[in-house]
């Protein structure tokens, strides 16, 4: 029997209970407001985004206005130690009962107050407001729990007070089959070994992530952690260390949502397609290059943005049948990012007269895009894609 049988066979029954439920909210609605939504569990981006944005909300609310009541609306949980903490942090029921009173609201007239539409359902759980920004944080751990990751951290080799940042690279092994039909957003995690080595040779800790990754990362650096293949890699961990670490190197999956949410800086190296690049937090992207598959010829960014569709519908296959090659950042490449976003993160990094010109031409073009105004409300402040990118890539590129 499927979930989304049940799901209906359990709307249908609960009417017996629903109904008098919602007409009770109604009825209190003068005195205080109820409002019901769900967070979406089966995918890690979604469920992190969405409940940390909705405490983000919470924290800048009139408190005593609104009573909000939360259900999963999954069996699956994507992962169980931030179900924890979203259980604590808010009022969660059990789904069985409350998603019956959630769509029956929905369906039946005046039920709009009572409804607290989802990130997910208005923004693709994107912060399109800067409520995590302004919020200055997420929801906090334990004492205990930050005991537990330190601890972690010192049997590795680190000790108390020294810098680790967490490196995320999709490839092959993510989602299984959902990975062929976006397989273009996959990288190879060895590509990235000379920039990660060159980080610890700082005196960084490197930790490799991974729920589920193809092939371990090919470096003995005794201050790179392969965490991904970790036999004491855990839910909790997971949500630690992206939480608190120095800065996050991603090339775009759904567990540097954490990195987000707990406001630490963002670098996305093969990012694509870059018309989806993360306006509201503080990101740099660096994208693949996309070339023209007779002439070799790279897209102008006039090109790219009139041509590749957001990342929703935008499948290998896409590619493929508009003769577009998709090329990866090569190891110098991704090292040159790493080490310009490490000056910039130290305060050392300055862009010339003409790079700014740069950095400002590239969100003019941005910014005629169909779905600008969409995807990009409140805009996180400082350059969006790299410099030295912006630089290899010529100024016709920009024309």
């Amino acid at each position: 029997m499927s979930q989304n049988f049940f799901d209906r066979l359990l709307t249908i029954c609960g009417f017996f209970w629903a109904i008098p439920c919602v007409l009770f909210i109604r009825i209190l609605r003068p005195w205080r407001i109820i409002r019901l939504s769900f967070f979406p569990t089966d995918a890690i981006g979604h469920f992190v985004m969405d409940s940390g944005i909705q405490w983000a909300i919470a924290q800048q609310e009139t408190k005593h206005k609104f009573l909000d009541v939360y259900y999963f609306n999954s069996s699956k949980i994507s992962n169980d130690f931030w179900a924890k903490m979203v259980r604590r942090n808010f009022i969660v029921a059990p789904r069985f009962w409350l998603r019956p009173i959630d769509l029956w609201n929905r369906l039946l007239p005046g039920g709009a107050p009572h409804y607290l539409i989802p990130p997910a359902a208005t923004t693709y759980s994107s912060d399109s407001y800067g409520w995590l920004v302004k919020a200055q944080g997420s929801m906090p751990f334990l004492p205990e729990e930050d005991d537990v990751a330190k601890q972690w951290l010192r049997r590795q080799g680190w000790q108390d007070g020294e810098l680790f940042i967490c490196l995320l690279v999709r490839d092959s092994a993510y989602h299984g089959t959902q990975g062929g039909t976006q397989a273009f957003r996959n990288s190879d995690i060895a590509t990235y070994v000379d920039a990660a080595e060159w980080l610890a040779n700082q005196g960084v800790w490197v930790l490799r992530m991974g729920k589920t990754m193809a092939n371990p990362m090919p470096s003995s650096h005794p201050r790179l952690i392969d965490y991904a293949f970790h036999s004491e890699k855990s839910d909790f961990l997971d949500i630690w260390l992206f939480a608190h670490c120095y800065f996050c190197i991603t090339s775009g999956s759904g567990a540097q949502s954490i990195s987000h949410v707990y406001n630490r800086p963002t670098l996305m190296l093969n990012y694509t397609p870059l018309t989806n690049l993360i306006s509201w937090s503080n990101v740099i992207h660096l994208p693949k290059t996309l070339v023209w598959q007779k002439s070799g010829v790279p897209l102008t960014w006039r090109e790219y943005v009139d041509t590749v569709p957001d990342v929703s519908k935008c499948q290998t296959t896409f590619f493929l049948e508009a003769g577009i090659k998709i090329i990866d950042l090569t190891p110098e490449e991704i090292l040159s990012a790493v080490q310009e976003y490490w000056q910039r993160l130290n305060g050392t990094w300055i862009d010339r007269e003409v790079d700014c010109d740069r950095h400002q031409r590239f969100w003019e073009i941005l910014q005629d895009s169909p779905n600008f105004s969409k995807m990009h409300r409140w805009i996180y402040p400082g350059p969006k894609v790299g410099t030295t990118w912006l630089r290899s890539m010529g100024d016709d590129f920009l024309n």
